[in-house]
Parts: C-alpha cells; structure tokens; sequence
C-alpha cells in the first residue's frame, strides 16, 4: 500500500525545529495533505546521552485518503493502518531531513 505514496510529490521543510512534511499530487492538487511534526532534543540526567524525538503534532491528510479512497474502495476498518502508514510514511520523511 505505501506505493500510494509514490503518486504524490513530497517536500520536507525545517522551520526552527518545526519540520512540516507536505504531500501533493502533481495532477490533482486539490489532493494534499501535511503533517507536522515538532522537533526535540532530550538529553539524560544521569548519562549524557542525546536523543532526537519527533513529535507529531498536527496532521491533516483527509484529501490524502479521499484519493486512497478514490483509487481503491475504503472499508471504516481500513482506516486504522491507512493512518499507521501516513504517520510511518511522514515519520520517515521527517526523520531523514
């Protein structure tokens, strides 16, 4: 399923620890989508070690999954991992920026 994704043009964008990862297709436009994650450092109070984390904050992939929907019919129990594999397909976008 996630060749879905390969259909839409992706862009990743880093704004002071907020990266936004925007999802559009080239041929219908009106199908985007973003999510928004918020970027934090932690760091250990017995260890020094540093973690990256990403937080997702926002997302907004409706027309995203109006599309998945349009090309292959939907069923309510298909939406629970449509939306695990927006949130690991937009996870690893982020993550690589």
């Amino acid at each position: 399923m996630t060749e879905i994704f390969k259909e839409f043009e992706n862009r990743v964008e880093n704004n002071n620890g907020t990266i936004t990862v925007t999802y559009c297709h080239p041929t219908f436009p009106h199908f985007s989508g973003v999510c928004i994650y918020e970027e934090k450092n932690l760091i250990g109070k017995n260890k020094p070690i540093r973690q990256r984390i990403l937080i997702l904050s926002e997302c907004e992939m409706g027309d995203v999954i109006e599309y998945i929907h349009k090309k292959s019919p939907l069923l309510s129990e298909d939406l629970i991992p449509i939306n695990k594999l927006i949130r690991d397909h937009s996870y690893e976008l982020a993550i690589s920026n």
